[in-house]
């Protein structure tokens, strides 16, 4: 689920929509809005009058900031990319939350109890308060500590790379296979970070279609595993960053001219 709020940055969205009407502005942000909630627009123009009434007139100006994507539905790229980053930083968030409450809980001692036969016994019977002591007398009164369960662990190593090299080479021929039995440290790193093996599987297919158009040549395994401080590459790759609309542009009226 989407966070209820997503980074808008002041310039470029000025920048991009420079020289646009104010209608114009108000349309393409209620369309953001939108597509951040419902993970995109429907790509049909009676559909979005419901949701921004009169965007009819101002269509022509607005939809290049939303190219069509999967599902029947258009997405502004740069958005998508946002919607990434969030859910990357919200996933670090929770592993070292995660993290620190099983070291916290590890370092607690439980209390220690006292002997029915100690005089030092706090309580005659039943405890009027909350008790950080075992009542001797109630044994209802007892608690024991349990620490809370650690982190789930990630996904077992060998059967994730496996997966993810089957799923690399079945996609490329044979000059851009993976043969070494070794998986490349960058691949090591990131199958240890939940969910990224679900979101590389899914990004793998998409190099072909386009979604790395902007590079004079395919991203190479140890490319795709890579992470920056922007992110890992599945992640930026998934959310358009490295599409270049020309290049999608030059081969889509090279296939009309085919046909």
């Amino acid at each position: 689920m989407a966070s209820s709020w997503f980074p808008l940055f002041g310039r470029d969205y000025l920048a991009a929509t420079m020289g646009w009407t104010a209608e114009e502005r108000g349309h393409y942000t209620v369309l953001l809005i939108t597509q951040w909630e419902q993970g995109g627009i429907p790509d049909d123009l009676k559909r979005l009058e419901l949701i921004s009434p009169g965007i009819t007139k101002a269509w022509k100006t607005i939809s290049p900031k939303f190219p069509k994507s999967t599902g029947g539905l258009r997405k502004n790229t740069r958005l998508e990319h946002e919607r990434h980053l969030s859910h990357e930083r919200s996933e670090r968030a929770r592993q070292s939350a995660s993290a620190r409450w099983a070291k916290e809980a590890a370092a607690e001692t439980p209390p220690q109890g006292f002997s029915a036969e100690s005089e030092d016994s706090p309580c005659d019977g039943i405890c009027d308060r909350t008790c950080d002591r075992i009542c001797p007398d109630d044994a209802s009164m007892s608690m024991s500590y349990s620490p809370p369960p650690p982190p789930p662990p990630p996904e077992a190593f060998g059967e994730g790379w496996g997966r993810l090299v089957t799923a690399w080479n079945a996609t490329w021929g044979e000059k851009r296979q993976w043969r070494s039995s070794e998986p490349p440290q960058e691949a090591i790193d990131r199958l240890r970070e939940p969910g990224w093996l679900d979101e590389a599987l899914r990004a793998i297919p998409e190099i072909k279609k386009g979604m790395c158009d902007g590079f004079k040549t395919p991203p190479t395994l140890r490319q795709f595993c890579g992470r920056t401080e922007k992110g890992t590459f599945v992640a930026r790759m998934l959310g358009g960053e490295f599409v270049d609309e020309s290049v999608r542009t030059a081969k889509r009226h090279l296939q009309e001219a085919g046909t």
